[in-house]
Order: C-alpha cells, then sequence, then structure tokens
C-alpha cells in the first residue's frame, strides 16, 4: 500500500522564458506543493534572478555557453521523469510492499514561440511523457493560479485572503456620495484609476454643489430639476422662465395659420414655408406688424409683404419683437 500526495512542479529556462513567466511574483504562504526549477547561465548577475524563495530551486549552468541553460533543463527534465515520476496506480505500488508515500508530480516546461520547444513538445508527446508545456507569452505562474492579484504579482492560498488583500489594497474609494464606487467594497482596484475617475467628474452648472462621476448621471439631474430647450441649441436653463425668454427669443413666430399648431419659428421665411407646407395655406405671408396690433394680414408671396410694408408705412420697431430682417420686412435689399 503507498500513499500519493500531488506536487507540481515546473522548469523554466531563465535567460529565455523564465523573466516574464516567473519574475516578481510572491506567495503569502509557504508553498510546499509547488517548485520551479530555474535554469540560468553561471554568468547571469544574481541581481538578475528570482528572489530566493522555498518553492525556488536555481541550477546555475556549468559552462557560460549559449545554450548552456536550455542543455541543463533538458538534461533535468529527462533525468527526472526516468527517475522521480511515480507510475502507481490504484494506491499499488511497483516498487515496495510496505505502507510509504509518493510524490506524484504534474510537471510542466515553460516555453517560448522558438522551434526548440516545439520539437521538444512533440518528443515528449511521441513519447508518452506525460510532462505539459506552458507557453510564457500567454501564462505566468499567477494564471496557473485561482486565487492572485495581478498588480501585486502575488498568489494567496484561499479565497478570503485575497478578497481580504483587495479590500485593504485596492479599495480606493470615490470620496463623493452619490457615486457607486464611493460604497465599501466597490470601489478602484489601483489609485491611478481612483485619480482617472475624479479628473472625469462634472458639476452641475447651476447646482455646482452637485457633483457627478459620469455624464449620464449629470443629464439624469439636468432632466429631471432644469429644463432643456426643444430647438436645435439643445441647451439646459436653471428654470423654466430662463428656458421661455430663451425659447421665445429664439422662435418668435406662432403659427398663424392654426391655432392649435405648436410650432414656432425664427423668421417669416420659416414661417411662411410652415404655413404653405404643411397647412397648405394659399396666403402664408402674415405681416406681423399688422399682428402685432391684433389683427391679420396674410399675402400670398414676399413680394406682396413688401408692397404691402411700404404702403402701410410700418417702423423697423414694429418688426423687432419678431426678429424679422430688416432688409426683408422694409424692402431694403
Amino acid at each position: 500500500m503507498c500513499s500519493i500526495k500531488t506536487s507540481n512542479v515546473y522548469f523554466v529556462d531563465w535567460e529565455t522564458t523564465g523573466k516574464d513567466f516567473l519574475k516578481g511574483i510572491k506567495f503569502t504562504s509557504t508553498q510546499k506543493d509547488i517548485k520551479v526549477h530555474v535554469f540560468y547561465n553561471k554568468k547571469t548577475p544574481k541581481c538578475d534572478l528570482p528572489e530566493d524563495y522555498e518553492w525556488v530551486v536555481k541550477h546555475p549552468t556549468l559552462t557560460s555557453s549559449a545554450e548552456a541553460s536550455w542543455t541543463a533543463l533538458i538534461t533535468y527534465v529527462l533525468h527526472f521523469y526516468t527517475h522521480l515520476s511515480c507510475t502507481c496506480t490504484n494506491s499499488r505500488c511497483k516498487l515496495w510492499p510496505r505502507p510509504h508515500m509518493h510524490t506524484k508530480y504534474r510537471a510542466h516546461v515553460v516555453c517560448g514561440d522558438e522551434a526548440r520547444y516545439e520539437e521538444l513538445a512533440a518528443i515528449l508527446k511521441f513519447n508518452k511523457i506525460s510532462i505539459k508545456t506552458i507557453n510564457a507569452e500567454e501564462k505566468t505562474l499567477l494564471d496557473i493560479f485561482q486565487f492572485s492579484c495581478g498588480q501585486c504579482k502575488t498568489i494567496f492560498k484561499t479565497k478570503e485572503e485575497a478578497t481580504r488583500h483587495d479590500l485593504e489594497s485596492h479599495n480606493f474609494l470615490c470620496g463623493n456620495s452619490r457615486c457607486e464606487k464611493s460604497k465599501r467594497q466597490n470601489g478602484f482596484f489601483t489609485k491611478k484609476e481612483l485619480e482617472e475617475h475624479k479628473a472625469g467628474q462634472q458639476s452641475c452648472e447651476f447646482c455646482p454643489e452637485k457633483i457627478y462621476c459620469t455624464r449620464k448621471k449629470l443629464e439624469e439631474h439636468l432632466k429631471k430639476f432644469h429644463k432643456k430647450c426643444d430647438c436645435s441649441c439643445e441647451e439646459f436653463f436653471e428654470t423654466s422662465d430662463d428656458y421661455l425668454e430663451h425659447y421665445y427669443s429664439n422662435l418668435p413666430l406662432p403659427c398663424l395659420e392654426e391655432p392649435s399648431c405648436n410650432e414656432r419659428f425664427p423668421n417669416i421665411e420659416h414661417q411662411a414655408f410652415h404655413h404653405k407646407q404643411v397647412h397648405g395655406s394659399t396666403y402664408p405671408y402674415f405681416c406681423m406688424a399688422c399682428y402685432k396690433h391684433n389683427y391679420l394680414v396674410c399675402l400670398k408671396t414676399a413680394e406682396e409683404l413688401l408692397n404691402h410694408v411700404e404702403e402701410e408705412k410700418h417702423q423697423d420697431e414694429e418688426f423687432s419683437f419678431a426678429q424679422i430682417p430688416v432688409g426683408i420686412a422694409l424692402g431694403n435689399q
């Protein structure tokens, strides 16, 4: 009878793939079930190597040739498979009859895109050697573990430990009580994200004390408490009176052909066009100076309107309330 424990082991060529896969990563607890074997050229400076951890095993090369670390890795992998791999099944040991414990390794070679790694993967597969390959350009050691922090390059033992770390180190809260990111456990992951968020905040021009973190929230406030103009400017106004003053100064002329029509116009030409196209008016031009004195004069063409203005000797100020171009109203073209 034998007991089997599982351990993960990784083989890394430091000069080609190890830095991307491993550098800067740390665990928060003692690791007994993982070993990372780092093969490096003996001329590599010590300061450039990974830190000393119980889960890192460093293998300096015997020479400083260009392919020394790669050769050392291949040699070790073959030795590892031949001497250390456990082949026991169903708790039945093929070596010793007495009760004992074996370590069953899940082995991985960390690869790059070089052709030599493709050849290694093919050889392992052909010989049915149960060593998997990991592309260092696609994964780091962080990606292999479920509970990790990519910002701090830290791997945690439990979900609770990872959650506590996020709350204490990556829960930067917005000071605006109206912001969803101001609530506990819902902050920003980095301080930079919080600063960018604050830089994008906008205040209401009518209520400066009210600050909103998104344009959408600001527009919701404007629509609820202020008035948006119906004309093409689409501006907001603090009060209804401000809005009406703006609206009627830009669109002073009503539809005179149909009393129930709510359309308004900036000048006589737009008004006459509407009368003719929408209501089928034969006499679409109205004298606004006469309208100001509470009686209607409607004419067929702009030329007839100009003749009427000359005959009645209407003055500039009689048209000022309607913003009618004086050149059109008085025929001074």
